[in-house]
């Protein structure tokens, strides 16, 4: 069912998520356009992966929805789907068969002749450094290997939304670079791309806009120049983030620290 025609190419509709009573995510809204690359800023346990599991259709809402390209995401999941390339924080892959093969499964899914896509796998198997392994099988990959796979596998289908959890997760600086070249041009093509992270820098640094959330609520919303403005200029990032979502209990640590000089 197509719900409407949406200024977005993704749009959260008041979604709240609650589990066995406890909240998860309250009533979050925000659009991304095409061609617009936003950040989902917070620390652990905030509900990032929450959202972004509701946005893909992993997990339903409690209420609320999300319009992919105007479609719904829990009314029209397989039309709102076909959109989007997802790398999730963990990667899913299958350790039993080898990178190709991974990709070449994940093409035959999506309808794909793999043959059609093979100069274009190979060049971004040589921008992650792949090539020489790609016939080996998953269950030898690092951690990085395995998410720069993942990257591949959500790339294969020439997505219209990209949707990446915990982008910095597993990738060393020169495939994080990799991956900022990449999430650029595709940014030129039209494509829309959400990430999340707990990292104000790679926020500030990737992003055209920063959400950040706490506690299941969204608690600021601007342009990534603006997030310095929330305090004086020349202030620590991570004190203004600090300042919007709370920082470390300076006096439970020192405690601990005094404890463990006793012994």
């Amino acid at each position: 069912m197509v719900i409407g025609v949406s200024m977005y190419a993704l749009e959260f509709i008041r979604v709240s998520k609650a589990y066995d009573g406890k909240i998860a995510v309250k009533d979050f809204s925000m659009g991304i356009k095409s061609g617009e690359t936003v950040a989902l800023l917070g620390p652990n346990g905030s509900g990032k992966t929450t959202l972004i599991r509701i946005a893909v259709g992993i997990l339903r809402p409690t209420l609320g929805d999300v319009l992919v390209k105007g479609k719904s995401i829990t009314m029209n999941p397989i039309d709102a789907k076909k959109v989007i390339g997802f790398v999730p924080d963990e990667p899913y892959v299958y350790d039993v068969l080898s990178g190709y093969e991974n990709l070449q499964f994940v093409a035959d899914l999506w309808g794909i002749d793999i043959r059609e896509k093979n100069e274009e796998i190979l060049r971004l198997a040589q921008a992650f450094e792949m090539i020489s392994v790609l016939d080996d099988a998953v269950s030898t990959y690092s951690a990085g290997m395995r998410r720069k796979l993942s990257f591949m596998m959500a790339l294969i289908h020439d997505p219209e939304i990209l949707i990446i959890d915990e982008i910095t997760a597993g990738l060393d600086p020169k495939s994080l670079a990799t991956v900022e070249l990449i999430i650029a041009g595709l940014k030129k093509r039209g494509v829309g791309i959400l990430f999340s992270t707990h990292i104000l820098e790679v926020a500030e640094a990737l992003a055209d806009r920063i959400v950040i959330i706490h506690r299941g609520e969204k608690i600021w919303e601007g342009a990534s120049k603006d997030i310095r403005a929330h305090g004086e200029a020349n202030r620590r990032l991570k004190d203004i983030f600090f300042e919007l979502t709370g920082g470390p209990d300076y006096d439970v640590v020192m405690k601990y620290l005094a404890m463990r000089g006793k012994k």
